[in-house]
């Protein structure tokens, strides 16, 4: 039975391309597989979150303790000025679609080699976490002084999905470079490398874009016509 064809008049063009559609439709048990593929990915990741579990909280407790002592000894580490000048160097004079842009690259950046590349028995992720937490107190404390509540009203918003992916990516490569030792069935260095790269590509991706869009949002709108 030939299949049925649909015919544009006078457009072979289309009419080549709907019979195309019409030979080859989609196939419900190939989608149905690449679903099913996508959930073992996710599954996979999720599972990998769950054995790095105490390293993630080693990760958050390192890091809110950083914080606390930035914010506590935010007169002596006055060195750390030059260095929030010259972050923010990097995002000025940009707005719109190139601010957000710019701000997610940079995390990506920072986020995949200290969770997929370089770990250094653990050593990298906990060093970026302390002096992130280290910088991110001084700058509440010298940007006014502002009550905890007054802090965390004014970082929070833009924190809530970069945090969490800041944890994960710290946690899971404090587990890759030292956490794997604790746990029954840790796998060989190269699993252990794509497993973090699954939890990378699937969970802490997203949550930088999100993170960049959210930080990004009054530039955008500022760049919007209208």
């Amino acid at each position: 039975m030939k299949p049925i064809r649909l015919r544009p008049a006078g457009n072979p063009k289309q009419e080549k391309e709907l019979d195309g559609l019409v030979q080859h439709p989609i196939n419900p048990q190939t989608a149905g597989l690449e679903a099913k593929v996508y959930n073992r990915h996710y599954a996979a990741a999720l599972s990998t979150l769950y054995q790095a579990r105490y390293s993630i909280l080693i990760a958050l407790f390192v890091y809110a303790a950083s914080c606390l002592a930035g914010w506590i000894y935010a007169d002596t580490l006055g060195f750390f000025q030059q260095a929030a000048g010259s972050l923010a160097g990097k995002f000025a004079g940009k707005s719109g679609a190139a601010f957000i842009l710019s701000l997610f690259a940079h995390n990506l950046v920072a986020t995949y080699t200290t969770m997929c590349l370089l770990t250094l028995w653990g050593l990298l992720p906990m060093i970026t976490a302390i002096s992130n937490g280290l910088i991110l107190g001084w700058i509440v404390a010298t940007a006014g002084g502002p009550s905890p509540v007054d802090a965390a009203v004014m970082l929070v918003p833009h924190g809530m999905f970069e945090w969490p992916a800041m944890m994960i990516a710290w946690g899971v490569g404090l587990w890759r470079g030292a956490g794997y030792r604790f746990i029954a069935d840790p796998g060989t260095y190269v699993q252990r490398w794509m497993r973090s790269n699954q939890v990378f590509f699937l969970i802490v991706l997203p949550l930088l874009l999100l993170a960049a869009i959210v930080e990004g949002r009054g530039h955008l709108a500022g760049w919007l016509p209208g």
